[in-house]
């Protein structure tokens, strides 16, 4: 059976990535529905995100995107960071994936969640680890163990 793919990032943890970025709204949800988003923009599944140029949107773009095709997600962030976009994503930590080896290792600053999450509309944790990937065009890479509660 195929998995879900539309999980709802919990308010709890969508607050405490602001306070952390210091920003009080997320511009543009890349990756969201009218039920789901996280800012007052959004593209919907129809829309096409892939094929939007991010880098265009003014503050930083919230991407909860669907976890079954990760891939093609973290490497449109890398490169869009590269012309100017500022991108929170949350994803699985696959740390041994070839996705997180080409596009997530050195080119974003990694917050590695100590504490999973809750989807909203569940009642048991995400039974993975998550990670919440900074891309920004100031390069800024590394990792941390951020425990967001």
């Amino acid at each position: 059976s195929r998995s879900r793919q539309d999980y709802q990032t919990p308010d709890e943890f969508m607050r405490s990535i602001m306070r952390r970025l210091k920003i009080s709204h997320f511009t543009w949800d890349l990756a969201a529905d009218e039920d789901n988003t996280q800012a007052g923009c959004w593209y919907s599944e129809a829309d096409d995100s892939l094929t939007k140029k991010w880098h265009t949107h003014d503050g930083w773009s919230w991407l909860n995107p669907p976890f079954g095709h990760v891939a093609k997600w973290v490497q449109k962030a890398a490169e869009e960071s590269k012309l100017g976009a500022y991108i929170a994503m949350l994803v699985p930590a696959s740390v041994g994936a070839n996705w997180w080896r080409d596009w997530v290792d050195r080119q974003a600053y990694v917050l590695l969640l100590n504490g999973r999450l809750t989807f909203v509309g569940e009642t048991a944790p995400y039974t993975k680890d998550s990670a919440c990937l900074l891309y920004t065009p100031i390069g800024c890479k590394g990792y941390e163990v951020w425990s967001w509660r």
